[in-house]
C-alpha cells in the first residue's frame, strides 16, 4: 500500500466529508438512503452524464459556479443537461424552476424534488441529476430516483433504472 501523507489524509478525509453532507442533504430532500448501483449498470444518462464531466475536466473546459471555490470541499451538483457545468447546490435549487426537460428539450416546470421528475444518482461528491417534463415522466415515469419510487420523490428506500449511487471499483 502507498504510504499516504497528511496532507492526502486530509483531502481524503474532507472529500468523504463532503459525500456524506451531499447524501444528507438528498436524504433531507426526500430522496431517501442512497442503494449502491454499478457504474455499467446505471442508466444510460448518467453514464452519459459522467463521460461528458469527466472529459471537460480532462481537457480543462470545465466551468463551475464561484461558489465551489470557497468554504472548503462541498458536494458538486451536475445537471444532465449542461454536465461540463459544475455547481453547488444553492445555484441548482435556484436553476430548478428554468431547467429543461432532459428528453425533449422543452422546460421541465419543475418546482420541487416532491414532483418526481427529477432522477438523481451520486458519486463518491458529485450529485448528477436530470430534470423531466410532465409529458416525458407520464410516457416513461419508471426511471426513479435515489431513495424514491417511481411516481415521486418518496423516501421508499429503494431505486429504480434512474437512481442510484455510483459503485466504486467498475
Amino acid at each position: 500500500m502507498k504510504d499516504r501523507t497528511p496532507r492526502d489524509i486530509a483531502v481524503h478525509d474532507q472529500l468523504r466529508a463532503a459525500g456524506a453532507e451531499g447524501a444528507r442533504w438528498l436524504a433531507a430532500a426526500g430522496w431517501g438512503p442512497p442503494v449502491t448501483v454499478p457504474l455499467r449498470q446505471a442508466a444510460r444518462w448518467q453514464q452519459e452524464t459522467r463521460a461528458r464531466m469527466l472529459a471537460a475536466q480532462e481537457d480543462e473546459s470545465c466551468t463551475w459556479c464561484d461558489h465551489l471555490l470557497y468554504g472548503g470541499p462541498q458536494p458538486v451538483v451536475v445537471h444532465a443537461e449542461d454536465p461540463t457545468h459544475l455547481i453547488c447546490r444553492a445555484c441548482s435549487t435556484a436553476a430548478r424552476p428554468h431547467r429543461p426537460c432532459l428528453d425533449c428539450g422543452a422546460p421541465a416546470a419543475s418546482g420541487s424534488p416532491a414532483d418526481g421528475r427529477e432522477d438523481v444518482c451520486m458519486g463518491p461528491v458529485t450529485i448528477y441529476t436530470r430534470l423531466r417534463c410532465v409529458s416525458c415522466h407520464r410516457a416513461d415515469p419508471p426511471r426513479g430516483s435515489v431513495g424514491g419510487t417511481s411516481e415521486g420523490g418518496g423516501t421508499g428506500g429503494g431505486a429504480v433504472d434512474g437512481g442510484g449511487t455510483f459503485g466504486s471499483g467498475v
